[in-house]
């Protein structure tokens, strides 16, 4: 617990429960492609320029402004 209320340097984090963790090991490979091309999608087209801009700063490990 005490490691996911330390603050990284840059970039970004999230938390999952281990019932998330296991129903995505339940998943078959081409299953599991398609969950992340999907969720991949699904943030592309949910930013503005501007947004995807802060997302590659924050990815970067740099500010988000």
């Amino acid at each position: 617990m005490a490691d996911r209320e330390r603050t990284a340097a840059g970039g970004y984090r999230y938390w999952v429960s281990d019932e998330q963790l296991a129903a995505f090991a339940r998943l078959s490979p081409l299953q599991r492609l398609e969950w992340v091309e999907a969720a991949r999608e699904f943030t592309w087209l949910g930013q503005t320029a501007e947004t995807r801009a802060r997302h590659e700063r924050l990815r970067q490990g740099k500010t988000g402004v």
